[in-house]
C-alpha cells in the first residue's frame, strides 16, 4: 500500500510539472538542515576545499562531512577492488567524476597513481580544476571520453550508469572498452532490485521485457533522471568485452554502493 501510494503522488507530480520545484524545495531544505553542521566541519578542515551547496547537492549529498568522509572510503575501495596495490604508477579514471568526491582522495593513497576525472558538467570540472590541483580533470563533450586507447589501469564510473539513458549503455561499455588496457578494470554501479520499489506496475513490467528503464529526464546526468538495470540482462551486455571479477547484488551487499548493484570486471 505504502508503494503504490508513494506512485501515486510521484505520478500527480510529475502531471502537475512539479518536479523542478519539489527539486529546489529539497535543495533548500537540505541547505538549511545541513548549515549548522555543515559549517562547524568546514571549520575543522581548514585547507579542504568544498565545492558549492548546488553541486553537492546535484551529485552526491548536501553533507559536508559525508562529501569528505565517504569520499575517502570510496577511494580506498577503488584502489582495493582495482588491484591498484599491485600495479607501478597505475593510471585511473573517474568516469563521471562530478566534483571529484572519490578522485581527489587517490593520490593521497596511492602516491604514485596519475589520475584523471571527466564529466559532462563543464562547469562542474572548471571547479574541479581550481580546486583538486592533484588531479587531471576533462570535460566529456560529444559522447567521447579525451584519451588514447589502451591507457587506463583502472576506470570506475559510481552512479553513472544510474543516470544517462538505458540506449546509451552499450554504447558506454564499448567507449570505457576502448580506453582501459588489456586485462585493466573497470568499476560500475547500476541501480538493481534495491530500487525496483520506485517503480509503477507497468514500469517494472517494461523493465522485465527489456531488462533496463530510464524514467523521463531532461538532459544526461540529471539527479532526476534515473535508469535500472536488470542483472542477469546487464551481464549479457557485459560479455562482449568484459569478464566479471566480482559482483555485489544491492539489496544483498547495501553496504558495498549505497545499494546499488556492483560490478568489477576486466577487460578481455
Amino acid at each position: 500500500m505504502n508503494s503504490q501510494l508513494k506512485q501515486a503522488g510521484k505520478k500527480i507530480v510529475e502531471l502537475m510539472g512539479a518536479i523542478p520545484i519539489m527539486d529546489e524545495l529539497n535543495f533548500r531544505f537540505q541547505q538549511i538542515w545541513n548549515h549548522k553542521k555543515n559549517n562547524k566541519y568546514k571549520q575543522s578542515l581548514k585547507r579542504f576545499v568544498f565545492p558549492t551547496d548546488r553541486a553537492l547537492f546535484n551529485t552526491f549529498q548536501l553533507d559536508y562531512k559525508k562529501y569528505c568522509e565517504d569520499g575517502l572510503i570510496a577511494a580506498q575501495e577503488m584502489i582495493d577492488w582495482g588491484g591498484l596495490n599491485t600495479i607501478k604508477d597505475p593510471i585511473v579514471l573517474d568516469w563521471g567524476c562530478g566534483t571529484g568526491r572519490v578522485i581527489r582522495h587517490i593520490p593521497n593513497l596511492k602516491i604514485d597513481s596519475i589520475c584523471y576525472g571527466a564529466d559532462i558538467d563543464c562547469t562542474t570540472i572548471q571547479w574541479c580544476r581550481k580546486a583538486i590541483d592533484s588531479v587531471y580533470f576533462d570535460c566529456i563533450e560529444h559522447r567521447t571520453l579525451p584519451y588514447p586507447s589502451n591507457y587506463f589501469h583502472l576506470v570506475y564510473g559510481i552512479s553513472v550508469l544510474t543516470h544517462i539513458p538505458h540506449t546509451d549503455t552499450q554504447f558506454w561499455l564499448t567507449e570505457l572498452n576502448r580506453v582501459l588496457l588489456p586485462n585493466g578494470i573497470a568499476i560500475l554501479s547500476t541501480h538493481g532490485t534495491h530500487f525496483y520499489d520506485q517503480l509503477n506496475q507497468q514500469e517494472k513490467i517494461k523493465l522485465q521485457r527489456e531488462g533496463s528503464f530510464s524514467n523521463a529526464f531532461k538532459k544526461d546526468g540529471d539527479r532526476s533522471k534515473t535508469t535500472y538495470h536488470e542483472a542477469n540482462h546487464f551481464k549479457k551486455m557485459l560479455e562482449h568485452h568484459f569478464s566479471i571479477v566480482e559482483f555485489w547484488e544491492g539489496h544483498q551487499f547495501p553496504q558495498k554502493m549505497g545499494g546499488q548493484d556492483c560490478w568489477v570486471i576486466r577487460k578481455k
